[in-house]
């Protein structure tokens, strides 16, 4: 059931950046029934409040106010995982997931896969996220996976779009599991404000053209896809050697590609790929420090402007300025000019992510703006040099990057204040993990 703002609120006291281009010094943001009424300069909010409306009044105290941010590619399901080795060495991408992936995905048992969620949203809240793209994958246990990763996501009182990655590397009936697990699920949350699916693959390289055809016959454009492409060269590799130029020329051959596809990575996508993601409205979702981690390139930035680019974490982590940050770094370790890169990553973290959020929601989000759902961030970040539409991507890039949250809404309500989460349960979900992480890890080992 949806949770609904019950008084009006008003948030001032610092900073506003609006998500869109307008920063204001003192700014404030009033909302009522979960949406913006009004926002930008305090003087000018207030003088809207009805005195009838009996509205709260939360100061910041100095501290900057964001709108809610949105990850685009996450996986939940990599929260236990931290300190885990692969079980045998790593000398490129496929042993990559052979030797730690595709493992531990086996290991998730049912209570595993909730608490690596609860992990997982703790840390987005935390971070000021309020909106998130996950990608999961627990392939002895598929069936009813994601109500289950749902029921407590609708608990912590985020936003989420689920879906399951369908593959065939576990065979055919794990592949039709992960198939109607998806679709039962899009087709149960079509109306929900908060949790919405979508079609999940893995990626090319681990679908047959018999699975790719199948999943096209059940595909559904307003749900969309979210897959994995051209993460490393080997996706690329596989789809040329059964005659396609790349990944998104044979999504595009089954029917799969457009303005709800979106494709996590892209680093190995030739310019007639890219100009294809262009024309099909597609999204590339950039990954920059899973990129790195996993040593398979770097998504060579800034794209042509008709090829929308979003930003991710793909589960490294869940802080969204903290990904802006090492993004910008990256590019411009490549020697990529600081005026091409500098406000091109905050607008991938921005303007694209709000838009492809605010499309699979139907309501507007990752701005503060009237009209728009409250979903706001406080950052504690108090800002002692001048803040102004034309410097907040360095106050960004160079100041905020390990900044927390303070205080996080959604749809006008409260999830998280003052260092105190209001609708999970920290010290209770951290102490079950640790019990659930010894039982994960020893099933990981002894996985065939």
């Amino acid at each position: 059931m949806d949770k609904k703002q019950t008084n009006p609120l008003v948030v001032y006291g610092g900073p506003l950046f609006d998500g869109i281009n307008k920063v204001y010094e003192d700014g404030a943001v009033y909302s009522a029934d979960g949406k913006i009424i009004a926002a930008g300069d305090e003087s000018k909010v207030f003088k809207k409040i009805d005195p009838a409306d009996n509205a709260e009044i939360y100061d910041t105290r100095g501290m900057v106010i964001f709108p809610g941010l949105i990850n685009l590619h996450h996986h939940f399901y990599s929260a236990l995982a931290k300190g885990l080795a692969p079980l045998a060495p790593v000398t490129n991408f496929k042993e990559c997931l052979e030797n730690l992936w595709w493992r531990l995905d086996k290991a998730l048992d049912p209570e595993a896969i909730q608490l690596s969620a609860l992990l997982s949203l703790l840390d987005c809240i935390q971070a000021g996220v309020t909106t998130v793209f996950d990608h999961h994958a627990s392939s002895r246990h598929v069936k009813g996976s994601l109500d289950n990763i749902a029921s407590v996501v609708e608990r912590s009182g985020l936003r989420a779009c689920l879906c399951y990655e369908i593959s065939d590397r576990d065979g055919a009936r794990i592949f039709d599991q992960g198939l109607q697990e998806n679709l039962s699920f899009i087709e149960e949350h079509r109306d929900d404000s908060r949790l919405r699916g979508i079609l999940g693959l893995h990626a090319n390289l681990t679908l047959s053209e018999k699975s790719l055809s199948e999943i096209g016959k059940q595909y559904d454009p307003e749900a969309g896809i979210h897959i994995h492409c051209a993460e490393d060269k080997i996706d690329v590799d596989y789809c040329r050697e059964l005659g396609y130029n790349g990944p998104v020329s044979r999504l595009k051959h089954f029917g799969l590609l457009g303005k709800k596809s979106i494709l996590a990575h892209g680093v190995h996508l030739d310019q007639e790929e890219l100009t294809e993601v262009g024309q099909n409205m597609a999204v590339i979702v950039h990954n920059p420090e899973s990129n790195a981690n996993n040593a398979v390139g770097r998504l060579d930035l800034p794209l042509a402007n008709d090829i929308r680019v979003g930003l991710g974490t793909d589960g490294m982590t869940s802080a969204m300025l903290a990904t802006a940050r090492a993004g910008y770094l990256a590019q411009r370790q490549a020697s990529i000019a600081n005026p091409l890169i500098f406000d091109y990553l905050p607008q991938c973290l921005f303007k694209t992510n709000a838009n492809i959020a605010s499309h699979f929601f139907d309501c507007k989000l990752g701005q503060i703006v009237p009209g728009a759902a409250a979903d706001i961030a406080v950052f504690d970040y108090q800002p002692v040099t001048p803040i102004n539409a034309d410097n907040i991507y360095g106050h960004i890039i160079y100041g905020m990057y390990n900044a927390r949250a303070a205080m996080v809404m959604v749809d006008g309500q409260r999830v998280y204040d003052d260092g105190a989460f209001l609708t999970l349960d920290a010290q209770l979900i951290r102490e079950e993990a640790r019990k659930a992480s010894r039982r994960v890890w020893e099933q990981f080992v002894k996985i065939h």
